[in-house]
């Protein structure tokens, strides 16, 4: 088998500066690809009300966990 040793990579710059690390895409998406939010998304689910009695419950629960951990 014919192996190839490759030089590691390594990038430098100004210290002073922030580190921000941009990603470019290598093709260009299709602008029908971004309109509109995406059809899966949990950011709904994250900001919709909670029943009160749910939580308490789960506040109940966490509780009564962490004092048997203690």
């Amino acid at each position: 088998m014919d192996e190839i040793d490759l030089e590691r990579t390594e990038i430098t710059g100004n210290q002073e500066l922030p580190k921000v690390l941009y990603i470019v895409p290598w093709q260009k998406s299709d602008p029908g690809d971004l309109m509109g939010k995406p059809v899966n998304t949990l950011l709904d689910e994250v900001l919709a009300p909670i029943d009160r009695g749910e939580f308490v419950r789960q506040v109940r629960y966490y509780d009564e966990l962490r004092e048997r951990q203690e």
